[in-house]
C-alpha cells in the first residue's frame, strides 16, 4: 500500500506502473513478495451482478 501511495504521490502512472511498483517493492517485502506469487495468475474481470437496492418512483410532487 506504501508504495502505491508513495507512487500516487511522486505523480506516477500508477494505474499503468502497478505490477512493476509492486514487484519493485516485493524487493524488500516479504509479505507482499508470498502475496504477489500466489496471486500472480488470478484476475477478476467478471460483470457485475450487483442490482440496484431500490427503484426511484415518480411522486408528481416538486
Amino acid at each position: 500500500l506504501e508504495a502505491m501511495v508513495l507512487a500516487r504521490n511522486e505523480e506516477r502512472d500508477y494505474v499503468a506502473e502497478g505490477p512493476e511498483i509492486l514487484r519493485t517493492a516485493a524487493k524488500t517485502c516479504g509479505p507482499l513478495k508470498a502475496a504477489l506469487d500466489l496471486w500472480k495468475d488470478i484476475t477478476f474481470e467478471y460483470t457485475s451482478t450487483d442490482t440496484p437496492d431500490f427503484v426511484e418512483v415518480p411522486t408528481g410532487s416538486n
